[in-house]
């Protein structure tokens, strides 16, 4: 039965700072960016429990962002877990909400649902990461009153897997307008990841040395900032590849984007991914891609999934010497589909 949605709420461990901030939860940026311009007259709050590290409120592209600066910090938690529910509340007294959108199941799940089942409305869980794997807070999930979202069919395996949680997939999307034009290839391999332990680095710079030997000449970048920057910089030292690879740090969204519509390559080496916006990015730029099966991977042409280290070496190399393929546009998943799945829900 369809019921109107005059207010919708959502919880969420961080988001942007402002609108300046595109690095942030991209892909949660785009599907919100979507949904205020289908729903004009709907009003939209957001409430974030740890990031950014303020208590100031703010108006980001039309929707109410309040964070209540956690900090990240333990010392903090209960106290912002009530402060969100009193908040709630509050927010309900005043414009009552008839659906809300929790994302990852976690801290914000937990208080999304005890508030949605004493009030009887609408409660959606986005599981958005790692979340489907060890945590304490999935035993508080109740599928009778929660419905659960996964973003990949490897994903929805491993939130049933290891949970026995039966979920709907929704993938994110993309907004085609924001990609430039496809330029010729002055990048050969390209990463896009925070350089961090699950992004797996060691293992990129061990492919990139193999390559190496057979394009002396290849030419990669790396885009990300993170704790392990010191050491990817010292293993990119230690194998003589300062003159391949570049680490940009860490770059705009827009930024990004113009490196991928100049680059063949996207090597991911990451062991897990729930979803991986990055793929959808780089095929869409004209990219080809070659990971592990992780994510929403996919049979394509375009791209090649491996399972060790000489396949990685293999397919790169393959695709580097294959100079007749054509760069073109492969639509993973966009914005328009995912805004509709979720229609569904809230209006169920």
């Amino acid at each position: 039965m369809n019921r109107p949605v005059p207010h919708i709420v959502f919880l969420t461990p961080g988001f942007a700072a402002s609108e300046n901030d595109s690095v942030t939860i991209p892909a949660l940026q785009i599907y919100l960016m979507a949904l205020r311009k289908d729903l004009p007259q709907v009003k939209l709050t957001l409430i974030t429990f740890q990031y950014p590290f303020t208590n100031k409120k703010h108006n980001w592209n039309g929707i109410d962002i309040i964070p209540l600066n956690g900090g990240n910090k333990k010392s903090r938690k209960i106290a912002t877990w009530y402060r969100s529910y009193r908040l709630l509340k509050k927010i309900h007294s005043e414009t009552p909400f008839t659906v809300i959108h929790s994302f990852w199941i976690g801290e914000c799940s937990l208080i999304g649902q005890f508030f949605a089942t004493r009030k009887n409305i609408t409660h959606i869980v986005t599981a958005m990461g790692q979340d489907v794997f060890k945590n304490k807070y999935v035993k508080f999930i109740n599928e009778k009153r929660s419905k659960l979202v996964t973003l990949s069919e490897n994903h929805q395996t491993e939130l049933y897997k290891n949970y026995g949680l039966r979920s709907d997939i929704i993938p994110w999307g993309i907004d085609t307008n924001s990609f430039p034009k496809i330029k010729d290839v002055k990048i050969d391999i390209l990463g896009v990841g925070s350089l961090n332990n699950i992004k797996n680095y060691p293992f990129f710079i061990d492919v990139i040395k193999k390559v190496v030997e057979k394009k002396p000449n290849l030419k990669v970048e790396i885009i990300g900032g993170g704790n392990e920057s010191s050491k990817i910089r010292s293993l990119i030292k230690s194998h003589n590849l300062n003159e391949n690879i570049t680490l940009t740090g860490e770059l705009s969204r827009d930024s990004v984007l113009q490196k991928m519509s100049m680059s063949k390559i996207l090597l991911h080496t990451s062991k897990y991914e729930s979803f991986g916006y990055v793929f959808s990015e780089a095929l869409y730029s004209g990219m080809q891609i070659v990971s592990f099966d992780v994510g929403a991977s996919q049979k394509l042409p375009e791209w090649k999934v491996c399972n060790s280290e000489e396949s990685f070496v293999a397919n790169c190399l393959n695709l580097l010497n294959d100079e007749n393929s054509e760069r073109k546009r492969i639509l993973l998943s966009d914005i328009d589909f995912t805004l509709k799945a979720y229609l569904i829900l809230y209006h169920e």
